[in-house]
């Protein structure tokens, strides 16, 4: 009798639940789902509205109908495509399988067959499917729970029976298609070869290709071609090089191919004035406007700092730019300022989503100011502003050392952070320690090891560093004010020689300003202005939270 059971249903029959909970969730118009990790199986199913999702890389379109079963360890996001919400219910599960022979029985973590989309739509019981999926709710109820692991379980072997096609690997539809070109994007594609892998007539292929891109896919390929160009222009790579990389065998047929897109030839097209550039990480906006180009959208400091006021760059207009909330980035609005290209940084690695926005480059973190800004100029052309603000920059570290060199002693000098979750002393590793101790020659604290990044602690351990000079900065929340508060009134703080002697000075946004070139300017006379000079501000609370 067990014989003609399915093979993937008997293995489903031997599936032991240990958990099951279900939500419900939405994407509202401009929200898009941050890429997470799952730590647990998961089914998902979408009921209503259109968007995409992004599974460990891949790209695939999600319409109302269709269910997603993912294994753990999984890399998610998603987006919605309409103004219409896109609404979905996701089961998340823990189980475990059990395999025995005719001598031994042993439980293993279960083996699915698919990972990604399963093709519901087209199921011959799609209606006893999207039934049973609404049929799941939140309960506590041991009874529901109980209940819930058996329809689970008789759900899955529903949808994993054999003949079910699955979108995975070789097995047919748009997807496949969409993730093949996606990845191959430099191979020679022909649009028969692409009809054949979704299992559709050349003329079908096309017209269902259109529909859902709203583009050819000779157009579309070209338009991952020209994408990837943007990308490696901000290398060092030369353009023969590239035009190799993006699937072009002929450099100047890639170039009259890129110009005829773009408007510009590939080795002109950073040095374009008019290009739109994004820039996703803090100070990448101050990088651009001190080498004399405004960025058309940058994040906000706002969310991060408690009080917050723009340099001033010569000729840019800070309305101009679009400031967007770092802690929750709003795709739609990024997209609404339509940006030639992103630029992001590996200190916060931006989601895949941007991809389907514009080109997206992602720059290695420094700390040394100098040295990126003189590698931004000679990719967007712009040596000679560069130039300027580093003799600029020069003189001006120059005259302040020397005036804080002629003090008899110098005090030692700490950078303090009050978060909700955290006390944080900053070391030399960070863009606070390079101006500090490197640009103006101060001295941490002894106990502070010189290559520290930064070092948490609790309130009773803050003594053992005893700076003689403090710059202190709290988060702008309620619960950092709380941790501040409590600060300012323990006894480990009235007992710090800078707390004394009255050279505790208010930080504010030091820490964001000096992630950029005009920034870091602007701290270094801030810094050296007031190691000369007393400031009782935070001793008595006032923050300006």
């Amino acid at each position: 009798m067990l014989s003609t059971i399915p093979q993937a249903a008997f293995r489903l029959e031997r599936l032991f639940f240990s958990s099951v909970h279900s939500y419900y969730g939405r994407f509202a118009e401009g929200d898009a789902l941050p890429r997470r990790t799952l730590h647990h199986h998961a089914l998902c199913y979408v009921t209503e509205g259109k968007g995409q999702i992004i599974l460990n890389g891949g790209l695939l379109t999600a319409n109302k109908g269709d269910l997603f079963l993912l294994l753990p360890e999984t890399s998610v996001e998603g987006k919605a495509l309409t103004a219409e919400p896109l609404r979905y219910m996701i089961i998340f599960f823990s189980c475990i399988q059990l395999r025995k022979d005719h001598r031994h029985q042993e439980l293993h973590p279960p083996v699915f067959p698919v990972n990604g989309k399963l093709e519901a739509p087209g199921h011959p019981r799609a209606a006893e499917i999207s039934r049973q999926m609404t049929s799941f709710h939140r309960t506590r109820n041991p009874e529901d729970i109980m209940h819930a692991k058996y329809r689970l379980q008789r759900l899955l072997a529903l949808l994993l029976q054999p003949s079910k096609r699955m979108v995975q690997g070789k097995a047919v539809g748009m997807d496949t298609v969409l993730a093949h070109m996606k990845n191959n994007y430099n191979q020679e594609l022909k649009v028969g070869q692409l009809a054949l892998m979704a299992g559709l007539s050349t003329n079908h292929f096309i017209r269902a290709f259109k529909q859902l891109t709203e583009k050819t896919p000779m157009a579309y390929l070209l338009e991952e071609r020209i994408k990837r160009a943007k990308q490696l222009l901000f290398s060092s790579e030369r353009v023969k090089q590239i035009a190799k990389e993006v699937g072009y065998k002929d450099e100047h047929y890639f170039s009259r191919v890129f110009k005829k897109s773009e408007g510009v030839a590939p080795a002109s097209y950073l040095k374009n004035n008019h290009i739109r550039i994004a820039v996703l990480y803090y100070g990448l906006d101050d990088y651009l406007m001190t080498l004399g180009l405004t960025p058309v959208a940058a994040l906000s400091y706002r969310e991060r700092v408690s009080r917050n006021y723009s340099l001033p760059h010569p000729g840019v207009l800070e309305q101009e730019i679009v400031r967007l909330n770092g802690s929750r980035l709003n795709y739609e609005e990024l997209a609404r300022v339509r940006p030639d290209l992103i630029i992001g940084s590996d200190r916060l690695l931006p989601g895949e989503l941007l991809e389907s926005i514009a080109p997206t480059v992602v720059l290695e973190h420094t700390d040394n100011v100098e040295q990126q800004l003189s590698r931004l100029s000679r990719i967007l052309g712009r040596e000679q502003q560069a130039d300027h603000w580093m003799n600029r920059y020069a003189e001006q570290k120059r005259l302040l050392r020397s005036r804080l060199e002629a003090q008899n002693v110098l005090p030692t000098v700490s950078f303090i952070r009050v978060s909700s979750e955290f006390y944080r002393l900053y070391g030399a590793s960070n863009q606070t320690g390079t101006l500090l101790y490197q640009d103006l020659g101060l001295r941490p604290p002894l106990s502070t090891p010189e290559q520290t990044g930064a070092v948490d602690f609790e309130i009773h351990e803050l003594p053992r560093y005893n700076p003689g000079t403090i710059f202190l900065a709290a988060d702008p929340t309620l619960e950092s004010r709380q941790r501040l508060e409590a600060l300012l009134s323990s006894r480990e703080w009235s007992s710090l020689d800078a707390v004394k002697h009255s050279r505790v000075f208010d930080a504010g946004d030091l820490l964001f300003k000096t992630l950029g070139p005009s920034g870091r300017k602007w701290a270094m006379s801030y810094v050296a202005s007031r190691i000369g000079r007393r400031d009782d501000r935070i001793i008595h609370g006032n923050t300006g939270l």
